[in-house]
């Protein structure tokens, strides 16, 4: 019997587990005491994105498409700079990492054909929602 080959692993898996370690980074209390001390930018971005998943429904085109979720992504992107300023922070590299794994997926995502595209974003979408959602959690249930 022939010894199994590990097969590699995907792009979609990395990003995955990227968002997967993101969760539990955010769940450490030490984290979640430097981010309740963050600026009130960070409280203000924390109590936005939570009214925004309440309110799913409307202002769906904002949220959809390439450049929806390329501004979702800078958006986290200028919350971990808040609220992480020095980059040797617990955490802030882990949510760096995410960031990238999601900017990579959507570039990944964009040449492709449209039914593809589509499918693709809708998975950016969820693992950003994840991040958004873990950030979201992190914020306000340490206040």
């Amino acid at each position: 019997m022939a010894p199994k080959i590990p097969l590699p692993i995907t792009k979609k898996k990395m990003a995955a587990g990227a968002i997967i370690v993101v969760q539990q980074i955010l769940a450490n209390e030490e984290v979640r005491k430097r981010l309740a001390q963050a600026p009130r930018y960070v409280m203000d971005w924390a109590a936005e994105r939570q009214r925004d998943i309440k309110r799913r429904k409307a202002g769906v085109t904002d949220r959809l498409g390439l450049k929806g979720l390329s501004r979702r992504i800078d958006s986290v992107e200028s919350v971990v700079e808040r609220a992480f300023p020095q980059p040797t922070e617990p955490g802030r590299a882990e949510l760096e990492q995410a960031i990238e794994q999601l900017r990579i997926a959507l570039a990944v995502a964009s040449p492709m054909p449209l039914v593809q595209r589509r499918k693709a974003q809708a998975r950016i979408d969820r693992q950003l929602d994840g991040l958004e959602a873990s950030l979201v959690d992190a914020v306000l249930l340490s206040t």
